[in-house]
């Protein structure tokens, strides 16, 4: 006869990360399999889980019990360091359930003060006064080995346990308190059952039997194990951290009644608890805020006038028929759902981020299939001229949250996210949470190092994992079939065997939380009445101190269960660097370019895409797009919207089909002529997901809704509900009169398509964004340029690669100058000057005095002029110096051997003249005569100090040119490369920009000056190298190991040129190096040079 069924009230789920290895649908349905009725989730200090819970006890037909174990303190304010003697700062647990809403809603306000009052060291705290303050509907349970109450019994402090748990039954009431006991097979915790039990009995309050689960089968007690060493960065041969039993798993209810048997009431007490839970989630709603309007106006009649006054912008006065249908369609169609407000909230951050110079992006996904939002100029791309449709976005019979997605520039993001939350409240709005998984890659490296295998042994496995496909990473299941190369290897090697099969333990569990990189959510009311909230590290500051943003607990999709407005605000640095070109535009020509007027037709643009000339042109970079274009040969707006869309994987098959058939007309064939009108801008080629829909709507007569819903089944390859739409599809074309072998071949179309078929509005969108910057570069080449370098400051690599673009196409990089520089680059005369913020050591505030003092008394004649003349405070001799080697002031004519030797006594006369200014006191020789015009036309005095001459004596080019790099941290002026780059590129297999493009583990011969090197011992105590290696395309990090490094470590020194031999290393979809296994110093022959 089976034991009664119990219930587990204390789970951890994977969201007490890298401590919790269950998966929150796996607990549901092994709760089921057992005939458990209910189970509980008291994840520590969040409820990450909670929706994900509700979910997946629904479909297994359980119950859901919501709760959190939360880290329970004395006083949540305090932060005491426990150093020099100081106090400990004790943390223990305790678990809450939600007894009802007002149980839920209190779990909710806890978890969330938790991180925004009481963050310490990383973990939520909480303390009595806040348990006290939200203690309706609340189950408290006395809690594990880790509770006040069994810290204080183990420590032979019984008064002292016993007054925690008064504190709680006065906090809570005597009827929500239940003391919990487990059998874990820990000596301490028998310890502890017993005083547990005597204090029960006392308080006449009934014990409850927790499993504090924690992996879910027994046998993964490994993999738990596994996982706390990724925690705390050991292995499992020394692990910092460990569960001494392998009990802390889900147990059946047989296995809880056997280990309870000597309190069968502990097991009654689950099954209590859980009756007496009762929590209902209101899922599925809109909780939007409200717009407030002018005079109170309802937000539906708002909303019209905005959109009637924007069409007369876009299209004149009258407005045409056809935009106002479509407009009083669109906006009945938001009405009846309810979203007027969110139309408005999008369109006033928006209007905000143009009205304070903040670049918008022109449109995003497919919100440019609706006319409202391009009539608010939420979007710029015109829905009518390019035939998108409002389906595509806004579905009239399925009621769902619209989704518009807005880009703006990096700089600018920060700023819009700020005013959206000082207009609806900062306890209104929130960025989401985002959490990282430890899919096979990453799971494979993490269990070879708690293994204590070597790094290399890790990676070689990864690297046999294939690349994700359209962002999906593979599974273990699809890596080890039959052929699969990680398969061979598990097989031939026991080493690789055992980290696979530990990795397989880890796959797919939570590894991090983070913030998402766009999502935003803005409530109606203060989202601690709805959701919890916690804090996420954001980095750190300009002053190098930790920033914490505040992020919904739930994830993305929980949060549009529930009916929060979430809006994503993207950050897209070609939007920077299109800002930047038209003010360095404005700076360098007077021009006022406006960039939403720009001629779509202009030959200029299109001339240099047909020759594939687009690096640096957003979307249009890489080589196969290149060579795609080359191609095309696009010569108007739509053939990049098709691009676009083309250069995808299984689309891009049809690019030969759609060049042929541009330049062929004759070659397109239509099965039925009312596919030409839908088809002919693709040159026959089913392209877009709208072109589906309209082929439903116009030849099998589907509603625009009914099209959107194939469009959906078709793009999630949902085989069920494409068999449903089939027979329909197939009637509906038939009645129309087509022919029989259309109908097959266009729904053989609409299965094929699922694979490739993409959102045409998007492709418009960021087909104008790639235009406009192609654009800028067809017309303004140095302009763009110059902007398109500052963008990449930070990024080595790209620095040198663009500059050597800019060589090819004529346009010159100059030096810093201290008499023409701002902070970004400037053009001056068609070619590119950098810009003073790219020196070391010269800051923001310098740069700011130094074009002070050249904008109240002109250029420095020398520098002795810079240094009386520039605020000595500001900019100190660290900064000259670099300003010096980097070139800076070339332009005084003077060598800069020459400016090293006197800066000190430069700078030392500079200080005394301004402190002699600040205090009024003149020099002697300042009196007398007539004043003499200097060179910049500012008066000196005769009897003005003169300053010694500057030496005309310069250094040797290699020295300059290392000054120049120590400054900059690039050669500019010159490169010790150029000399010979020809001889260089015959001796080597590809430039260092072409590494990327080689396989994994290929073996290359590369050639460049050495930048840095370092030299370390690894863990064993082996010699090994770290090295930079730059030619004038890109840079790449080399690594030297043992036996290879004794014999390259010669040529390997800074600044040699060298060609090595080795095998390329793609860490990860971003970072590539080269295994040197050879090295040689290059010397090129004058016949070569």
């Amino acid at each position: 006869m089976s034991a009664p069924a119990c219930v587990h009230l204390h789970v951890h789920s994977e969201y007490s990360l890298l401590d919790g290895a269950c998966k929150v649908d796996a607990l549901a349905a092994r709760a089921a399999e057992f005939e458990q009725p209910a189970i509980g989730l008291t994840d520590h200090g969040v409820m990450n889980g909670a929706i994900e819970l509700h979910g997946a006890c629904a479909r297994q037909r359980i119950k859901p019990i919501l709760g959190c174990e939360i880290y329970f303190v004395e006083d949540r304010h305090a932060r005491p360091s426990g150093a020099g003697g100081g106090p400990r700062f004790e943390r223990n647990h305790l678990t809450l359930l939600a007894a009802d809403e007002a149980g839920y809603r209190n779990l909710v306000k806890l978890s969330s003060a938790g991180f925004l009052e009481g963050l310490h060291r990383g973990k939520p705290a909480v303390d009595l006064d806040l348990l006290s303050s939200h203690a309706e509907g609340v189950i408290v349970l006395t809690g594990c080995l880790q509770s006040r109450m069994n810290r204080r019994i183990l420590d032979g402090r019984l008064a002292d346990a016993r007054a925690h748990v008064d504190d709680l039954v006065q906090a809570f009431g005597p009827e929500q308190v239940y003391f919990e006991v487990q059998k874990n097979g820990l000596a301490e915790q028998e310890r502890a059952n017993e005083v547990i039990e005597r204090f029960a009995r006392e308080l006449g309050r009934p014990l409850v039997a927790t499993g504090d689960v924690h992996y879910l089968r027994r046998e993964d007690h490994d993999h738990h194990q596994a996982l706390l060493c990724v925690q705390t960065k050991s292995t499992l041969e020394a692990p910092k951290l460990t569960f001494e039993t392998n009990e802390f798993y889900l147990r059946s209810s047989d296995e809880m009644a056997k280990a309870f048997a000597q309190w069968p009431e502990a097991l009654a007490s689950t099954l209590e608890i859980a009756e007496r839970c009762q929590v209902e989630l209101e899922l599925g709603g809109h909780l939007l805020p409200s717009y407030d309007t002018p005079d109170g106006q309802p937000e539906p009649q708002y909303l019209r006038d905005q959109v009637d006054r924007g069409l007369r912008e876009r299209y004149g006065d009258p407005i045409p028929a056809a935009a106002r249908e479509r407009a009083a369609y669109e906006l009945g169609v938001i009405e009846d759902m309810g979203f007027s407000a969110y139309f408005l909230i999008v369109w006033d951050f928006v209007r905000f981020a143009k009205d304070n110079g903040i670049a918008v992006g022109p449109g995003r996904g497919s919100a440019a299939g609706s006319l409202v939002s391009y009539a608010l100029r939420i979007t710029d791309v015109d829905p009518l001229r390019y035939d998108l449709l409002f389906e595509r976005f806004l579905n009239p019979e399925r009621v769902s949250m619209p989704d518009i997605d807005i880009d703006f520039s990096v700089r600018g993001r920060e700023r819009v996210i700020r005013y959206v939350t000082e207009k609806y409240g900062a306890d209104h709005v929130a960025q989401i949470v985002t959490f990282g998984k430890m899919f096979p890659r990453a799971a494979t490296r993490d269990a070879a190092r708690v293994l204590g295998r070597d790094y290399a042994a890790g990676d070689r496995l990864a690297k046999l994992i294939p690349d994700p496909i359209m962002g999906r990473p593979p599974s273990f299941e699809d890596c080890l079939k039959p052929g699969q190369p990680l398969r061979q290897a598990v097989e031939e090697d026991a080493e690789a065997r055992q980290i696979v099969e530990l990795a397989q333990g880890l796959e797919g569990i939570v590894r991090n939380s983070s913030i998402h990189a766009a999502a935003v959510v803005i409530a109606d009311r203060p989202l601690t009445d709805i959701v919890p909230l916690q804090l996420a590290d954001a980095g750190a500051d300009e002053n190098g101190e930790r920033v914490f943003r505040t992020v919904t607990q739930f994830s993305m999709k929980p949060i549009e269960q529930i009916g929060l407005l979430k809006m994503d605000f993207l950050g897209l640095r070609n939007l920077d660097v299109i800002e930047d070109a038209v003010e360095i535009i404005r700076r360098s020509t007077g021009e006022e370019v406006d960039m939403s007027g720009v001629d779509l037709a202009d030959v200029k643009t299109y001339e240099m895409l047909t020759r594939g000339d687009s690096t640096g042109v957003f979307q249009f970079e890489s080589e196969g797009m290149r060579e795609a274009l080359r191609k095309v040969r696009p010569t108007e707006f739509e053939d990049l919207v098709a691009l676009n869309a083309l250069y995808r994987p299984g689309a891009i098959d049809q690019i030969p089909t759609y060049a042929r058939g541009k330049h062929k007309p004759e070659s397109i064939a239509y099965p039925d002529e009312r596919l030409r009108p839908i088809l002919e801008a693709t040159k026959g080629v089913v392209l877009y997901q709208e072109q589906a829909m309209q082929i439903a709507t116009e030849l099998a007569g589907f509603s625009g809704a009914k099209a959107d819903d194939l469009r959906k089944a078709i793009g999630k390859k949902n085989r069920a509900a494409m068999a449903k739409l089939k027979p329909e599809f197939v009637a509906g074309c038939r009645a129309s009169g087509t022919r029989p072998e259309v109908v097959e071949l266009l729904w053989e179309v609409n299965e094929r398509s699922a694979d490739y078929s993409f959102n045409r509005s998007h492709a418009a969108c960021y087909a104008l964004i790639a235009y406009r910057t192609a654009w800028l570069k067809a017309n303004y080449p140095a302009e763009y340029m110059a902007a398109l370098i500052s963008s990449v400051m930070d990024t080595k690599d790209k620095v040198p690669f663009f500059v050597a673009r800019c060589e090819e196409m004529g346009i010159g990089i100059l030096p810093p100058d201290v008499n023409e520089s701002d902070h970004e680059f400037v053009v001056v005369g068609g070619n590119i000057r950098f810009g003073l913020d790219a020196v070391k050591g010269v800051g923001h505030v310098a740069v700011e005095a130094i074009k002070r003092a050249r904008a109240e008394r002109g250029r420095f004649e020398s520098l002795w002029d810079f240094c009386e003349r520039v605020d000595a405070r500001t900019v100190n001799k660290r900064a000259i110096e670099a300003l010096i080697k980097c070139g800076a002031f070339d332009s005084t004519a003077a060598s800069r051997r020459g400016m090293l030797q006197v800066l000190e006594r430069a700078q030392g006369a500079g200080q005394k003249a301004q402190e002699d200014a600040l205090i009024g006191q003149g020099s002697i020789f300042d009196l007398g005569g007539a004043a003499e015009p200097s060179a910049n036309g500012r008066a000196r005095g005769p009897f003005a100090p003169a300053h010694p001459s500057i030496s005309t004596d310069e250094f040797d080019r290699t020295a300059l040119l290392a000054a120049e790099k120590e400054a900059l941290g690039m050669f500019v002026s010159d490169h010790p490369l150029k000399t010979v780059r020809a001889a260089l590129r015959a001796r080597v297999d590809c430039s260092l920009a072409e590494l990327a493009e080689r396989r994994d583990g290929e073996w290359v011969r590369v050639g460049g000056i050495v930048a840095q090197t370092k030299r370390i011992r690894t863990k064993r105590g082996d010699p090994m190298m770290f090295a930079t290696l730059d030619d004038l395309d890109g840079q790449v990090e080399i690594l030297v190991f043992g036996n290879a490094l004794a014999g390259a470590e010669e040529a390997l020194q800074a600044d040699r040129i060298v060609v090595v031999r080795g095998r390329v290393d793609h860490k990860d979809a971003t970072k590539t190096c080269v295994i040197v296994q050879e090295a040689e110093e290059f010397a090129a022959t004058p016949g070569e040079v």
